[in-house]
């Protein structure tokens, strides 16, 4: 009998057994395994590292140049500054100005005069700012044609060659009120749209005239004294009025709301006792003062006052030199 054939018995070939155990226990395993899930030394391995990216040069260079003109294109980083900015240096100030000094006036000179009458002169010290032109005047349709050349100038100071101070009111400030005789009558007059003069003086209750010198209307407003009842009025071509103020007061103004740069003041002294300077700066005072001490003093619009002490007496009077300064 042949050692491969099966037993007459039926019982199962020990090898086949042993075979099909072991396909058995694969299954067996395999099935096992695989609910577990993956090994943990597979969970536990880190990630792969990206790969370096390399930067395109052209593009780093433009970059570079846009952050070094301080214009970033939009939707780019700027880069961060690798080095501190450097420190401006400090500019040196300018020194500056030094601020103008004060022009001081000089004490009133006084000296007695044999001719019995008070009289002097009144200087400017200092130089005085430009005169401004008055445009408005020169542009006007009918008050142009009377300055074909220059616009007229304001007149802050009125200065003559050797620095007399023209428009300075002076006046015996203690003269006993009403006392003088008042001389002619003050004229102001309107003429190429300026009042001339620019001041006048007149005694309290004296008349005085305006007159219109131009070929159109203007009006006379002295609405804004203080001391006396102002008036406005209107004033054709060639027509005077007499006005007069009866109280003692300093700068009346007077304008023309036609013509709005037209100025000009009036000052009211109580007593007959003042002038107004010239164009050299000089004046004189009326006769007839009694004898006695009195205080003489000078106004102006924009250099102020100054005052001195005189004394008259019979065949004895007074020269006074004032000086005022520029402020």
């Amino acid at each position: 009998m042949s050692k491969n054939a099966p037993s007459k018995s039926g019982s199962p070939d020990p090898l086949l057994v042993i075979v099909a155990a072991l396909l058995l226990l694969a299954a067996l395993s395999t099935l096992y395994f695989a609910g577990q899930g993956p090994a943990k030394s597979l969970v536990s391995e880190p990630p792969a590292r990206p790969r370096p990216v390399i930067q395109d040069e052209t593009r780093v260079i433009v970059v570079t140049k846009e952050v070094a003109t301080g214009a970033v294109a939009e939707g780019s980083v700027k880069p961060a500054d690798t080095k501190a900015p450097e420190a401006k240096p400090t500019e040196a100030k300018p020194a500056e100005p030094k601020a103008a000094e004060a022009v001081v006036a000089a004490a009133p000179v006084v000296k007695a005069s044999a001719d019995g009458k008070i009289h002097g002169k009144v200087v400017l010290k200092g130089t005085p700012p430009p005169e401004k032109p008055i445009g408005a005047a020169k542009s006007d349709a009918f008050c142009g044609k009377s300055y074909p050349d220059a616009a007229p100038t304001s007149r802050n100071y009125v200065v003559g060659a050797d620095g007399g101070l023209r428009y300075a009111v002076v006046r015996v400030v203690n003269a006993p009120a009403g006392s003088g005789t008042p001389g002619e009558s003050p004229l102001i007059d309107q003429k190429g749209c300026m009042y001339e003069p620019y001041v006048s003086a007149t005694m309290a209750g004296q008349k005085f005239k305006v007159q219109n010198s131009d070929t159109f209307l203007h009006n006379v407003n002295a609405s804004a004294a203080k001391k006396n009842p102002g008036f406005n009025f209107s004033q054709a071509a060639g027509q005077v009025n007499e006005k007069s103020f009866d109280n003692g007061e300093m700068w009346v103004k007077m304008i023309c709301n036609v013509h709005p740069w037209m100025a000009g003041y009036v000052c009211v002294v109580e007593s007959a006792f003042f002038a107004v300077t010239n164009e050299k700066g000089e004046f004189s005072l009326p006769d007839g003062l009694p004898p006695g001490k009195y205080k003489l003093q000078v106004d102006h619009l924009k250099a102020g006052t100054a005052t001195a002490d005189i004394e008259v007496a019979a065949g004895k009077g007074a020269e006074v030199i004032f000086e005022l300064a520029v402020k």
